[in-house]
């Protein structure tokens, strides 16, 4: 009975190498070609794996550490009560969390084998990218904050134009990703044939590229963030904040 089984089985097999090799003409070849594409794209990605968890491990280094530090400065003025100080160390807390959510799933989300778990850290990335609105940590205490540092007319400008380019790429990326969050993971589109359609087709190579080129807008903003907190770190700001009052000024 085990015989006749296994027999029966390889049967089937050779009458599907049969049915390649004598049907239509060219249909051995693409499937042929449709395997191939299938085997390289997968031992592909399993290669780029290792490469991209590599520089993956070593940014992501860098990115904790970073978010750390910001995280240790934001406790130590919330346990002062230090107000404008909190207001600036939060816009840089908004931008390294968001990043180091990325970080967090990139390696899986570029070479994971299941391709339905590579489009669904996608549209998370999508989601998150959606949402940072920048506006919602640099608005009014932000504001405030800046006008109690008093930082010098040319810095000014300076942290104006980046917060300006970093509004104008998330506008793109709050156009681009629209559909994908609105049906796809936030919402979900009552039409479901439209809604798988939309996850198949996300490019997550492209989800990833147009995230790094948010942060790497925001780089130069974070990077102004760091000098704006070191003038917060000033004695004299720091014992007006606690104080309440701009008693202490800075010397002519």
């Amino acid at each position: 009975m085990m015989e006749y089984d296994y027999d029966e089985d390889n049967e089937r097999k050779k009458s599907l190498l049969i049915r390649l090799a004598d049907g239509k003409p060219g249909l051995a070849a693409r499937w042929g070609r449709y395997v191939g594409i299938r085997l390289s794209k997968n031992l592909g990605r399993r290669l780029a794996r290792g490469r991209v968890r590599r520089e993956a491990k070593e940014s992501q280094k860098a990115l904790v550490a970073a978010h750390e530090s910001v995280l240790y400065a934001y406790r130590g003025a919330e346990r002062l009560k230090l107000k404008h100080s909190m207001a600036v160390h939060r816009v840089s807390l908004f931008f390294l969390t968001a990043n180091r959510d990325i970080a967090a799933i990139k390696v899986d989300l570029l070479t994971a084998k299941d391709w339905w778990l590579r489009k669904l850290l996608a549209r998370n990335v999508a989601l998150m990218m959606y949402e940072l609105d920048l506006s919602k940590v640099a608005g009014k205490e932000f504001r405030e904050a800046i006008n109690y540092f008093g930082p010098s007319k040319y810095r000014r400008q300076r942290l104006m134009k980046e917060l300006e380019n970093v509004r104008k790429i998330q506008a793109e990326l709050h156009e681009e990703f629209r559909e994908i969050r609105n049906k796809t993971i936030a919402h979900r589109d009552a039409d479901a044939m439209h809604q798988y359609r939309l996850i198949r087709n996300i490019d997550e190579v492209k989800v990833v590229t147009r995230a790094g080129a948010y942060f790497n807008a925001a780089s130069p903003l974070i990077s102004e963030l760091t000098e704006l907190t070191q003038i917060a770190g000033d004695t004299r700001h720091l014992m007006n904040q606690y104080i309440g009052k701009k008693i202490f000024r800075q010397r002519r």
